[in-house]
């Protein structure tokens, strides 16, 4: 598929990954961050719930509660379409997910919100010759959806999504690390499969400790931190440390 522009932002749609356009020599950087969207940058719950809740009442069925929604959090799209499905909602995974990403793209622009600190402590980051990148589960409709939404859209360098093609958030990792020059990698994420996927492909792991992964998910992280304006401070001590 031939790729398209938009907005400085040049995608091929196929890869689910997204390189902005702008002069080498101005971006050039041996530092890269990946970061995951749900649970790290994002309040998933803001724009999610009600999404979920309006939908369960739309199909005139009980809400299953907002742990058992939140545990998916970070999950393939498809595996909580599955789950969803199984619950007893109406119609196949296509239909389904059409009419919940609907919802749900319409919620992000009403209500979704970042953690406190991040759009702030991501400009530190760009100030600072930090390549920055998204490595994330959604696919690139709503990873787009939340970053325009959340005005930091502009402060990424580099988009991965996944499409639904089966990719696993290693390979994701694995795609974006192959396609961008980089000295050291750091992935920032909450879940178990962004330490697996920093781990298998040789990034330095800061686990979100205030994202929706339980603490033991992290266990084997590089570093933990509680608050994302820890961020930078982190970063510096690990520079620290290499030199």
């Amino acid at each position: 598929m031939t790729p398209k522009l938009y907005s400085g932002l040049l995608t091929d749609c196929c890869a689910g990954i997204v390189s902005r356009i702008m002069p080498a020599r101005e971006r050039q950087s041996d530092k890269l961050l990946l970061f995951d969207l749900d649970g790290t940058l994002y309040r998933t719950e803001t724009s999610f719930v009600p999404t979920m809740e309006a939908a369960y009442q739309e199909y005139a069925l009980p809400y299953p509660g907002d742990a058992a929604i939140l545990a998916f959090i970070g999950e393939p799209y498809p595996v909580f379409l599955d789950w969803l499905l199984a619950q007893g909602l109406p119609g196949d995974r296509d239909t389904l997910g059409a009419r919940i990403s609907e919802i749900e793209l319409a919620s992000i622009r009403e209500r979704g919100e970042l953690f406190p600190e991040v759009r702030e402590t991501l400009q530190v980051l760009h100030r600072t010759d930090h390549l920055i990148a998204l490595a994330t589960n959604g696919d690139m409709e709503y990873a787009r959806a939340v970053l325009s939404a959340t005005n930091i859209l502009s402060l990424f360098d580099v988009l991965q999504t996944n499409e639904g093609d089966g990719r696993t958030k290693a390979e994701l990792v694995r795609d974006l690390l192959l396609r961008v020059p980089h000295g050291r990698a750091f992935m920032i994420g909450d879940r178990y499969h962004d330490v697996e996927a920093g781990r298998a492909n040789g990034c330095t792991v800061i686990g979100a400790a205030y994202g929706y992964g339980p603490p033991e998910e992290l266990g084997v992280a590089d570093h933990r931190i509680e608050t994302f304006a820890e961020l930078p401070r982190v970063l510096d001590e690990f520079a620290r440390e290499a030199r």
